[in-house]
């Protein structure tokens, strides 16, 4: 199925992609072991509680 009305490709002929910094990969890194970490211990917490 194709649309008259769309275009071709998704932008600008020659536009390439901005890579991602280090930083920001660094950072969504230890925000998953952060939240990975409270995780585990909010399941120690209700196990504590539960027993």
């Amino acid at each position: 199925m194709s649309d008259d009305l769309l275009p071709d490709s998704d932008g600008p002929e020659g536009e390439t992609e901005v890579p991602t910094p280090f930083s920001f990969k660094l950072m969504i890194a230890l925000t998953v072991v952060y939240l990975g970490w409270r995780l585990v211990q909010g399941i120690v917490w209700l196990v504590q509680r539960l027993t």
